[in-house]
């Protein structure tokens, strides 16, 4: 049965509670609560499982125990956009002292090492986050400047500062902390929709040293066993990626693409022999990809004359962002295919795609010259190709 526990609790309640080596205990205060209760959910693999509602007194103290066999993975939440995560294990007795308004960046916790260590990456986390959402943020104060071109090889010069950033702490700190399930957790992060920190195919080392270690630990924990299973999932990936890879390498021809443009009309990219290709993977919902839409239209102003075609792919759900992205950012004068089904799409298996913007360049015979040449790099590698 569940039990709610308000915090001036008898002492001898306390002592029996907390006398189960399987047990745990919660407690501590919510400054500026304004209402009497906070709820504590589970996360579960597919949801979050409501564990229990947690009374508070007049001054926003609060006091919880109940059983716990395994470690896991825990919010307190006051609502949805206030609430601490929290790695619970078995013992522990954990204090807590948040602001009730933000909740997420603002308590201190005591007795439980996960949980401080979980606040110490979140932490490093929102804040290369507040700096990308600056930077998008410029790149829509700036889509009517005449400067825009300089404006945005200096955003992605910004942007690709705080990405390798986060990403070298990720790594230290997964590194420095195997035996924690932080680690588990900050495999998975990302800096924007679908830009993780890390590539589960390109950085599979620190999946397989982060399973290896906590397997070994929590054999029977639901996220350490989800983890596992993925870690041997990404293992059969790998092969096939590299068998892929063997022909969507420099030198080989990619297979050709065949899907409606936003009339409905079908067009093929084997049909583009002939011209220089930027094979373009975006979407209107990837804000990377929008931050580099300016520069494919600078390069696509400067070669086309000369024979440089654009055929741009995209992962959107829905025609109207779609065609949207396509108008705002003013991507109307090349070739534009979709599907629409996101990342169920048939390009994405075929071309083995882990994320977006994703970009080959195909010489006129169709065959791979480059990969993901964005900024500065792009316009070099044209002026190379025109200038032969």
């Amino acid at each position: 049965m569940k039990k709610i526990f308000l915090f001036l609790i008898t002492a001898a309640t306390i002592t029996a509670c907390s006398s189960s080596k399987n047990g745990f205990e919660l407690s501590g205060n919510l400054i500026n609560a304004n209402d009497g209760k906070v709820v504590l959910k589970e996360m579960r693999i597919n949801n979050l499982e409501t564990v229990d509602t947690i009374q508070l007194d007049d001054s926003g103290n609060f006091y919880y125990s109940s059983e716990l066999e395994i470690p896991n993975f825990f919010l307190l939440e006051k609502d949805p956009a206030n609430y601490i995560t929290l790695i619970i294990h078995p013992g522990e007795k954990i204090s807590i002292e948040a602001e009730t308004n933000n909740m997420m960046e603002d308590y201190s916790i005591k007795g439980s090492a996960d949980s401080k260590l979980l606040k110490e990456y979140t932490g490093r986390l929102m804040s290369a986050i507040k700096k990308i959402k600056g930077l998008n943020q410029t790149y829509r104060d700036s889509l009517q400047s005449p400067n825009i071109s300089s404006i945005m090889e200096d955003l992605d010069k910004k942007s690709k500062v705080i990405g390798d950033e986060i990403r070298v702490y990720t790594i230290s700190f997964i590194e420095e902390n195997t035996e924690s399930l932080a680690s588990l957790m900050a495999l998975y992060q990302q800096l924007a929709p679908q830009q993780y920190i890390l590539d589960p195919m390109t950085d599979i080392e620190y999946y397989k040293l982060v399973d290896s270690t906590l397997y070994s630990l929590y054999p029977q924990s639901e996220p350490v066993m989800t983890l596992h299973k993925h870690v041997s999932d990404l293992k059969e990936r790998k092969k096939i990626a590299d068998y892929r890879n063997s022909y969507i390498g420099i030198g080989s021809t990619p297979p050709d693409i065949t899907l409606p443009n936003p009339d409905g009309d079908t067009l093929r990219l084997s049909s583009l022999k002939g011209q220089i290709v930027l094979l373009d993977f975006w979407a209107a919902w990837c804000s990377p990809c929008r931050m580099e839409n300016p520069n494919i239209v600078s390069n696509y102003k400067k070669f086309h004359n000369k024979g440089f075609e654009i055929f741009q792919v995209s992962l959107d759900r829905t025609k109207e962002n779609w065609i949207a992205g396509i108008k705002d950012d003013q991507l109307g004068d090349w070739l534009h295919v979709s599907d629409l089904k996101y990342w169920q799409s048939s390009v994405v298996s075929l071309y083995n795609i882990e994320g977006i913007p994703a970009s080959f360049l195909l010489d006129r015979d169709g065959k791979v010259i480059a990969k993901n040449l964005r900024g500065k790099a792009l316009e070099e590698k044209l002026t190379e190709v025109f200038q032969e």
